[in-house]
């Protein structure tokens, strides 16, 4: 019976020692998202995100206030905070979230961060501008599958 109680309490002692490891691991997570300029970054981007969809969609402009709104309330940094957390605990060890955060920390790091949504921004409008050049070639190669796809629905069962 005494080394039963002495085996739980290992366990216990083992078991508080992994939640303290993964609480420290979550706090250095949320430590760098908070050096990284996360709330800013969500902010602009949602303000990006809607400023390009009404150019697309000039008809949405009246309704720029409520886009603004529901997409803060979804994806505004107080609600994928903890997402977030999760995801750098996943994929950075601890220690990697601790040298990223030293980065961050730095003037090189600060800078990477001011240039990040610029970065990001620019290689968004690449990538649209390549698709938009050839957009016609998507639009036969999707008329293509679908002639190819109907011409096999038409074809009459064969398992006789």
């Amino acid at each position: 019976m005494k080394r039963l109680l002495f085996a739980v309490m290992l366990l216990t002692i083992g078991a508080s020692n992994v939640y303290a490891a993964s609480d420290s691991h979550r706090k250095a997570a949320e430590e760098l998202i908070n050096v990284s300029g996360a709330k800013q970054s969500m902010d602009r981007m949602i303000t990006q995100m809607v400023n390009m969809q009404l150019r697309q969609k000039p008809m949405m402009v009246p309704y720029k206030d409520v886009l603004l709104k529901f997409f803060n309330k979804y994806l505004g940094y107080d609600n994928i905070k903890y997402d977030f957390i999760d995801i750098y605990t996943e994929e950075f060890t601890e220690k990697e979230l601790r040298e990223i955060t030293a980065f961050y920390n730095t003037t090189t790091g600060k800078k990477t961060i001011v240039k990040m949504p610029v970065l990001m921004s620019k290689g968004m409008q690449v990538g649209m501008s390549k698709v938009k050049l050839h957009v016609g070639e998507l639009r036969e190669m999707i008329q293509a599958e679908a002639r190819k796809n109907a011409a096999v629905n038409k074809q009459p069962d064969q398992k006789k």
